[in-house]
C-alpha cells in the first residue's frame, strides 16, 4: 500500500478528516432531543461549574469578570526567540515549460532542505518525465545527492539536503 505524502511528512490526512466529519455529522441528526428535566439537570450543573473557585497560578494577563484568565488572541505577541529555521520542506513541480528547476533545487539541497518533486502533473507526457528524471539523475551523480522514489510509478521523488540523514533500514522507501 503506498503511503501518501501526507502520512510520510507526519501530518494528518485532509481526506480523512473530512470522511469523520461526515459520520459526525451523520450521528448528530440521528440523536433525539434529550427530555426537559434533563436540560434543567445541565444548566443547574452549569450554574454550580460558574461558582467554582478558579486558579490563577502563574498568570499575569488579563482577566475576565468571572476571575478567569483571558487569551486575546488579537494581540500580536512576538516571541523572544526569533530564530528563523535554516531548513525546510521544498516541494516542486515542473514549470509551465515542464522544466525543473536544478540550479536553485542544488542550491536549497546544500543549505539543508529537503526537497520534494512531484512529476505526477505531467501524468500524459511520459517522455518529458523521463526527462526530467534524467536530470535529477545527473545532479545526484554530479553533486552526491540520493534520490528516493515515494511511490511505485516514480513520481514523487525525495531528495534529502546537507546534514539530512535518512534511515533506510527502517522505513520503505520504494
Amino acid at each position: 500500500m503506498v503511503k501518501k505524502i501526507w502520512h510520510f511528512i507526519g501530518l494528518p490526512d485532509p481526506d480523512e478528516n473530512t470522511e469523520r466529519k461526515k459520520i459526525a455529522n451523520t450521528t448528530k441528526k440521528s440523536r433525539i432531543n434529550p427530555p426537559i428535566e434533563e436540560l434543567k439537570k445541565e444548566e443547574v450543573k452549569k450554574d454550580t461549574q460558574t461558582t467554582l473557585p478558579t486558579n490563577k497560578i502563574n498568570w499575569d494577563g488579563p482577566i475576565t469578570p468571572k476571575g478567569e484568565p483571558f487569551h486575546d488572541l488579537g494581540v500580536n505577541q512576538t516571541s523572544r526567540n526569533n530564530i528563523l529555521p535554516s531548513k525546510a520542506l521544498r516541494y516542486v513541480t515542473p514549470n509551465s515549460m515542464n522544466r525543473l528547476p536544478i540550479e536553485p533545487m542544488a542550491s536549497r539541497l546544500y543549505q539543508g532542505d529537503v526537497v520534494i518533486v512531484d512529476l505526477s502533473v505531467m501524468v500524459h507526457m511520459e517522455s518529458q518525465q523521463r526527462a526530467c528524471r534524467q536530470s535529477l539523475r545527473q545532479l545526484s551523480s554530479e553533486r552526491r545527492i540520493p534520490i528516493f522514489s515515494l511511490d511505485n510509478k516514480d513520481n514523487l521523488l525525495m531528495m534529502p539536503g546537507k546534514n539530512i540523514q535518512i534511515d533506510v533500514t527502517k522505513y520503505d522507501l520504494i
